[in-house]
């Protein structure tokens, strides 16, 4: 049966090292095994391809649930995989099938961003404080730097000019199914959001500088 993931990364790191200026830094800190969760700037539609491309092991995304609705679309995704989430509300379905990726093992990349920002760092959903404070898994901060000019589907299967890819450090949280204050949400979100500031430009980092 056909892997879809390592095609579509074989095709996509082509692309990047015929296209683009391609570099990657750090990535003998992703852990060959054990669950973990890449944390990421987020400027681009390629964005996602790029963490698939660097990471030695098959990585999980979310994708809004509005583009699950084209069936082949969601085939796709799927295949490659990406699972669904609802967007601005709490989406129970998605957390349980984070936390069943991570208790299997695997690897999980999620933008705390929310959304696309147009190269300067947004201010991070506290969503990723919950998942990482419930599961205790290994984080992995990436700073992804150059795709702001590789915006749409030409960005993803034509990427141009320097991109750098940097992975950070590994870090947890200690395990816990307590409920958080909004301080200590607070506190956990900005040293995730921190981490990933330190791998990116100053110019880069809005708020996190």
């Amino acid at each position: 049966m056909l892997d879809l993931n390592k095609i579509c990364n074989f095709i996509q790191l082509k692309s990047l090292n015929t296209f683009a200026d391609f570099h990657i830094k750090g990535i003998n800190n992703i852990p060959i095994h054990g669950p973990l969760i890449f944390v990421a700037n987020h400027q681009a539609y390629v964005d996602p391809s790029l963490i698939s491309v660097i990471s030695p092991r098959k990585v999980n995304f979310v994708a809004k649930s509005e583009v699950f609705k084209f069936l082949p679309v969601a085939i796709f995704l799927k295949s490659y995989g990406a699972h669904p989430i609802k967007r601005n509300r709490l989406d129970l379905n998605f957390f349980r099938w984070a936390i069943k990726i991570l208790n299997k093992g695997e690897a999980l990349c999620l933008f705390p961003e929310g959304t696309r920002s147009d190269g300067v760092l947004k201010r991070g959903l506290p969503g990723i404080v919950h998942l990482a404070v419930r599961t205790g898994v290994n984080i992995i901060p990436v700073g992804i730097e150059g795709t702001n000019k590789n915006q749409g589907a030409s960005g993803v299967l034509f990427p141009t000019g320097k991109i750098i890819v940097k992975v950070g450090k590994a870090f947890k949280f200690e395990k816990s199914n307590e409920s958080l204050n909004r301080d200590t949400v607070d506190a956990i979100l900005d040293k995730i959001m921190n981490n990933i500031a330190e791998l990116i430009p100053s110019d880069m980092r809005g708020i996190y500088k």
